[in-house]
C-alpha cells in the first residue's frame, strides 16, 4: 500500500481520505437519484441539526464556518425546504434552525446510505472488528 511511514502502515491521512471518499460517493448519488443539489457541505450541515432545533450561533462553533458561511451554505437548504429558520420563541431575537419533513427524509437516507457502508466493511474485515473500530472512533470522534 502506499502513502506509508518508514514502511510500515499507511499514514493516517491516507486512511481516512479513503474512508471520506467512498462516503462522498455516496452523497453524490443521493444527490443525483433523490436530493438535487445539495453538496457534501449541506448533508454535513443537516447532520448538526437536533430534532429541537439548533441556533445558528452553535451550528457556528460545530461546523467550524464563520456566520457569513453558515448562512450562505444554510441559504439553499432553506430554499430547497430542507429546514425551516424560524424565531426562537424563548428569545425573539435569535433564529432557530430545524429539519423540516424533507430534511428528516435526508437524514434518514443518510443513515440508511451509512448503514450499507458499514455493513460492506464489517463483511470485509468481520462484524467484531468492524464493531470495535466504530466504537473506537465514536470514543475517540463523537459526541
Amino acid at each position: 500500500m502506499t502513502n506509508a511511514v518508514n514502511g510500515d502502515l499507511p499514514i493516517l491521512p491516507a486512511l481516512f481520505e479513503r474512508a471520506l471518499y467512498q462516503l462522498r460517493e455516496g452523497l453524490h448519488e443521493l444527490s443525483t437519484s433523490r436530493f438535487p443539489g445539495l453538496r457534501t457541505r449541506h448533508y454535513r450541515l443537516l447532520g448538526f441539526i437536533p430534532d429541537d432545533g439548533i441556533r445558528p450561533a452553535r451550528m457556528v462553533e460545530l461546523s467550524g464556518l464563520s456566520k457569513q458561511a453558515l448562512f450562505q451554505a444554510l441559504a439553499p437548504l432553506e430554499a430547497g425546504r430542507y429546514v425551516d429558520v424560524t424565531l426562537d420563541p424563548d428569545d425573539r431575537r435569535a433564529r432557530v434552525v430545524r429539519l423540516s419533513d424533507r430534511g428528516h427524509e435526508v437524514i434518514s437516507a443518510l443513515r440508511d446510505m451509512q448503514a450499507r457502508y458499514e455493513q460492506t466493511w464489517a463483511a470485509e474485515v468481520g462484524p467484531e472488528r468492524w464493531a470495535t473500530t466504530r466504537e473506537v472512533l465514536g470514543r475517540l470522534f463523537g459526541h
